[in-house]
């Protein structure tokens, strides 16, 4: 075979394989139904650790995982689709709403799991909160856990006479030369500060039942920052020695929504933020999404860089916020048909092995 035979072989399998990879693109991010995935914009990919799901969890898990991922779980909408019911959402029917009972409308947008907070609150059992919130508020939990950890690390540092040693590496930059021997200035990346360093009277307050670390919800914002504040975030972090305030605003959305929710988030605290800078206080807010089939958004990682979360604990934390978002949700499905949803622990993953 000659050299241009060849050639033109190679070039004609090289053309090959990038059609085939232009029109499979093409067929997944235009079907209609499934292949959603692809259009997830704002969701980073899953940790590394994402093989240790084969190792602990059901096979009815890891069925939900793969099928949610597709938006192909069997819910009342999929089911009719495929000739089976009218694929109307059961519980809404018992308020007298008609919608459909696809997988988002399960996770995230059912009128009746909506109501159950107020439901619960008249029912007078302490911490009874409806199935959306104890999704939304176990996820909070898990981020409560690990801010706390990086405080109290800090904080021991502080003790010990070690805070700021090596908490940001030098590193030597190569300095280029012109050929009339001037020398390029080095362009280096901007260092992010770590907010949580500045301080070691960091207070937490976290809308969640948690009376082990002395969290309740529905408290009012801090009254020494901005007093009588119409609305509160999730979770907000305070040094009044440093006059910072921190605050997380958490959403656990249909991950297509990620970039959506995050802009409505930032929105909606703005007023609050004039206040407390019109106060003397500098503001730092964060705003994180935790999709409800267990992704992360983007905006995680920012939020681990400016409160100082180590590489590790940084992994650590994310991989906790998957199985809580997964399992949560994992729950909710599989309650679609039940309208009782009786007062239950958050869910802390931490503690499985």
């Amino acid at each position: 075979m000659s050299y241009e035979k060849e050639e033109r072989q190679a070039i004609l399998r090289v053309y090959k394989e990038m059609v085939e990879e232009k029109r499979v693109v093409y067929v997944t991010t235009n079907l209609k139904y499934f292949g959603e995935w692809v259009k997830w914009t704002a969701a980073v990919q899953l940790g590394r650790r994402r093989h240790s799901l084969l190792y602990y969890q059901t096979d009815n898990q890891l069925k939900f995982r793969l099928l949610a991922t597709e938006d192909q779980f069997p819910t009342p909408s999929r089911l009719c689709m495929w000739g089976v019911g009218d694929g109307m959402c059961p519980l809404c029917l018992q308020i007298g709403v008609k919608m459909k009972a696809s997988l988002l409308h399960i996770l995230c947008n059912c009128a009746y799991a909506m109501g159950e907070d107020k439901l619960a609150r008249q029912s007078g059992l302490a911490g009874h909160i409806g199935r959306i919130t104890w999704r939304h508020d176990s996820v909070l939990f898990a981020i409560f856990r690990g801010v706390l950890r990086v405080v109290n690390r800090y904080k021991k540092a502080a003790q010990e006479g070690k805070l700021g040693v090596s908490e940001q590496p030098n590193s030597t930059c190569i300095q280029f030369r012109s050929e009339a021997n001037v020398k390029y200035a080095p362009v280096r990346v901007p260092v992010v500060q770590q907010l949580i360093a500045q301080a070691t009277d960091w207070k937490l307050m976290f809308d969640m039942n948690v009376l082990e670390y002395e969290q309740r919800k529905e408290r009012p914002f801090p009254p020494e920052i901005v007093p009588f504040a119409p609305n509160r975030p999730d979770g907000v972090i305070w040094s009044c020695s440093t006059k910072t305030v921190i605050w997380i605003e958490l959403t656990s959305p249909w991950e297509e929504n990620m970039t959506l929710r995050h802009e409505e988030k930032h929105t909606r605290y703005n007023q609050l933020k004039i206040d407390c800078i019109d106060n003397g206080w500098k503001v730092y807010p964060l705003c994180i999404e935790v999709g409800c089939r267990g992704h992360v958004s983007q905006s995680y990682e920012w939020m681990c860089k400016r409160l100082g979360f180590t590489k590790e604990e940084a992994r650590d934390l994310k991989f906790e916020l998957e199985k809580t978002a997964l399992h949560c949700s994992h729950a909710i499905v599989a309650a679609r048909y039940v309208k009782e949803w009786p007062p239950r622990p958050l869910l802390d993953v931490s503690q499985w092995r």
